[in-house]
């Protein structure tokens, strides 16, 4: 059994096709004069890419290290390059102290052999001192008198006291280290002042003033 289509052998309908191609026709007429419709244009943000070669990074430049100092030893001058001392005449008198055998020998630049002289100063001697004492003649007068308060309360005492000799061999000036009463340095300085004479101080043979420490013992005997 076989089947066999009626459309297979049948022409195409012109009439159908030109009433299809109106149809369209029509609908895009309609379509163009509608308002409010805008066609799609091109895209309103076009991006755009480019290559941009990035910026280099900055690195820091790596210092140099110093160079090492090299210390060059120089050459040691050879005996020839030396400059010859001068040749100094020996003394005329050998005696002369001005002239002194250090047993030293200073050899020339011409095999000579020559010694140097040496200026011997002169010492200074230190100088004689002898220090104020109580001259022996006046060493009678030496004790004070006794003050009568003092002595009626039979009242002892020792009083000391620093004097100025002068060049003269009197005292200039006295002064009172310690003493048990006042009386006492009363009376011993007035009577220091008017009777006590000294050898002064030499220096050399020359007299100077100086200072010396005494003591004056109050004590009643008999």
């Amino acid at each position: 059994m076989s089947y066999v289509s009626t459309y297979t052998n049948k022409p195409p309908d012109a009439k159908g096709i030109g009433i299809a191609i109106g149809v369209h026709a029509l609908i895009v007429a309609a379509v163009l004069a509608m308002p409010g419709i805008d066609l799609p244009g091109p895209p309103a943000n076009v991006v755009e890419f480019y290559n941009v070669k990035p910026d280099p990074i900055p690195v820091d430049p790596v210092p140099e290290p110093d160079k090492p100092v090299i210390d060059i030893p120089q050459p040691t001058p050879k005996p020839t390059d030396i400059a010859p001392l001068v040749e100094r005449p020996l003394p005329v008198d050998p005696v002369d102290s001005r002239y002194v055998d250090l047993g030293a020998e200073i050899t020339t630049g011409t095999g000579l052999s020559d010694r140097l002289p040496v200026d011997i100063l002169p010492a200074v001697p230190e100088p004689v001192i002898a220090q104020a004492r109580l001259n022996s003649r006046y060493s009678a007068g030496f004790q004070p008198p006794y003050p009568s308060g003092l002595l009626r309360l039979e009242t002892e005492g020792l009083v000391s006291v620093r004097v100025l000799v002068g060049t003269d061999g009197r005292v200039k000036q006295i002064e009172l280290v310690d003493t048990p009463h006042p009386d006492f340095w009363t009376a011993t300085r007035r009577h220091a002042l008017k009777k006590w004479r000294f050898t002064p101080a030499m220096r050399d043979g020359v007299p100077f003033e100086s200072w010396i420490d005494l003591k004056v013992r109050f004590e009643i005997t008999g």
